[in-house]
């Protein structure tokens, strides 16, 4: 079986989230990129092609929900893990009824790093096995 890379985008407007998440990651071995706004994310998204995102949903502009449909149109394969401050956030249904966006939100502050990690590494690994089906 071919080796999964693992790459992930992180998209969050806080600089010390994202910087950490990001620094987190790549101590981990992935590649990573990062992006403080859906608009940015979307152009990286134009050159480069993560196979994991870690999405934040209220973001300036271009709402986390948004960049989610936007995203996995032009990335079907892109596996998407909510992550928020927003303790009353629930995804819409068109969201939830993503196959490639994970079902658990993360709430902020992330206490337990790795189990986000493993979480999006199981559902990379996941949508890798269904797209290899197709």
């Amino acid at each position: 079986m071919k080796e999964i890379l693992q790459s992930v985008l992180i998209l969050d407007d806080e600089d010390a989230v994202r910087e950490s998440f990001m620094a987190y990651f790549e101590d981990r071995g992935w590649s990573v990129i990062g992006a403080a706004t859906a608009e940015d994310a979307l152009a990286l998204l134009k050159h480069n092609s993560p196979n994991g995102a870690i999405v934040d949903i209220r973001l300036p502009g271009i709402d986390g929900n948004e960049f989610i449909r936007q995203a996995t149109k032009t990335h079907p394969h892109l596996t998407c893990i909510i992550c928020t401050g927003s303790p009353e956030y629930h995804p819409p249904t068109d969201i939830a009824s993503l196959p490639n966006t994970y079902g658990i939100i993360f709430a902020k502050p992330v206490i337990d790093m790795p189990s986000m990690e493993q979480e999006l590494l199981k559902q990379i690994t996941q949508n890798h096995a269904r797209g290899s089906h197709t």
